[in-house]
């Protein structure tokens, strides 16, 4: 009787440590499961951004920032104002393709930008207006706006190929 007994007790104890291996394995196959499927979504998302730009032609990033550039220097010219247009961390207007890196878009880089626009001789809200309708037309999307003093600083990420 004995004997059955702890054939019986073995037994049980070497079920259960099999279900708990079982079950353990499924925890870890469902953890996978869910990081996969988050994965697919950001891909999801990723490809959704992407197809509205499908039939369009690739911007070059250098072209893109010197126009970029130009207009935002024509809108403070025509409105009087002070303007500085840089990439971030250049030092010139030279090294656009240096100092760009790949974005969240494969395929794609980017380019940090600060806009730094004067309020000293003007309190006209039109030329935020304008600027905002010329960035808004091109692939930058604007990061940061810090007002100081007596300018205004914009943080854009241009993207091109």
């Amino acid at each position: 009787m004995k004997t059955a007994v702890a054939i019986i007790l073995a037994l049980t104890l070497i079920a259960s440590f099999g279900i708990w291996k079982v079950t353990s394995d499924t925890r870890v196959l469902n953890q996978k499961i869910k990081h996969a499927e988050k994965a697919v979504a950001e891909q999801k998302v990723q490809i959704n951004d992407l197809k509205k730009y499908k039939d369009e032609e690739g911007i070059d990033l250098s072209r893109s920032y010197f126009e970029l550039f130009n207009d935002i220097k024509e809108i403070s010219f025509y409105y009087h104002v002070a303007s500085e247009v840089k990439i971030l961390g250049a030092k010139d207007l030279s090294g656009v393709d240096e100092l760009s890196k790949p974005s969240q878009y494969k395929g794609i880089r980017c380019v940090d930008i600060i806009c730094r626009v004067s309020l000293k001789d003007s309190s006209n809200t039109t030329l935020f207006e304008t600027i905002y309708k010329v960035v808004r037309n091109r692939p930058v999307e604007i990061l940061d706006i810090r007002i100081e003093k007596d300018a205004v600083n914009l943080t854009m990420r241009l993207y091109g190929l």
